[in-house]
């Protein structure tokens, strides 16, 4: 699996530039003040651009929508909001329902109320009144499986935490990182607070996900050393990580989480039943279930299953 830095649409998408999105803004409001409609053209090009490397920053939505209302493009402008509310973890379609409304006219104002009460920054967010229980509702029944939203809402989280809410982190970071397993940092962090909370068995399965996806992070292999240190001369048995019952029902369960959204109907009966079940998720699009499933299966000694595993890894890079 190719893990260099950048390498990949999803890396350049969940780590924004965000000093090329501000030169792109800047190009574009640099075209745009000129008035000529064929600046305008290439105002729209650069503002697109900066909302690619930058989706963080409001101002290069704002851009984006200024571009495309110059352009006289309405469909243009609701295509900016369908995105910017998948971002948000809205459901897109919400913009069907603005079908009547004139969107050259109204979509810069639609933007900028959307902007205000649901702020891209996590700190502008979180200084909203009351976020915390709009913000875990969300969590437990949006779809996350647009990457962008799944980092926003993970921000969010994370500021969460940092003012006191950890059990609320525990159980909802394991939500999105369901939807999004290759996040090793996030595996990381988590399995750091397990760690601190003393339960060993839980820390072993997010640095073990952590390594498997990002194998230079050796998470894994530092936890076994230190366990094995704090053990040293103590009397205790030593640790030993989690049998594989654990790590199937670990695994199983995020299995699961992962086949909310697609009301998933591959439980135990079922998977027993269909010849290749694995498969059969990689090629309906689920590859989060798949991932997840060939996990478990490779833990469980099927060496099929870890080849299979490798590839969800490659296709969900």
């Amino acid at each position: 699996m190719n893990n260099s830095a950048g390498s990949t649409l999803e890396e350049r998408l969940l780590h924004p530039r965000r000093s090329l999105g501000d030169r792109y803004r800047t190009q574009a409001e640099r075209f745009l003040s000129s008035g000529n409609e064929g600046d305008a053209i290439w105002g729209e090009q650069m503002a697109s651009k900066a909302v690619l490397h930058d989706f963080t920053n409001p101002r290069n939505w704002k851009t984006l929508v200024k571009s495309r209302i110059a352009l006289r493009d309405e469909s243009g402008v609701s295509s900016a909001l369908k995105d910017l509310f998948s971002v948000l973890g809205r459901d897109p379609n919400l913009t069907d329902m603005l079908k009547d409304v004139d969107m050259l006219l109204h979509g810069a104002s639609i933007l900028a109320e959307s902007l205000r009460i649901d702020p891209l920054d996590p700190d502008e967010w979180w200084a909203l009144e009351n976020p915390i229980d709009s913000l875990l509702d969300k969590i437990r029944s949006l779809d996350f499986s647009d990457p962008r939203a799944n980092l926003l809402f993970s921000r969010r989280l994370e500021r969460a935490l940092d003012n006191g809410f950890e059990d609320e982190y525990l159980e909802h970071a394991t939500i999105l990182l369901a939807q999004r397993p290759m996040n090793h940092e996030a595996w990381t962090k988590l399995g750091r607070i397990h760690e601190r909370r003393g339960s060993t068995d839980e820390a072993w399965h997010c640095y073990d996900q952590a390594q498997v996806c990002y194998p230079p992070c050796e998470e894994r292999d530092r936890f076994i050393e230190r366990m094995g240190a704090r053990m040293d001369g103590s009397g205790s048995l030593p640790w030993k990580k989690p049998p594989i019952e654990s790590r199937a029902e670990f695994l199983e369960g995020m299995r699961l989480l992962a086949g909310v959204e697609s009301n998933s109907v591959f439980d135990q009966d079922v998977e027993a039943v269909i010849a290749d079940p694995i498969r059969a998720l990689m090629d309906s699009g689920r590859l989060n279930e798949a991932f997840f499933l060939a996990r478990r299966r490779a833990a469980e000694g099927d060496l099929e299953a870890e080849h299979l595993m490798n590839e969800i890894s490659e296709a969900m890079q």
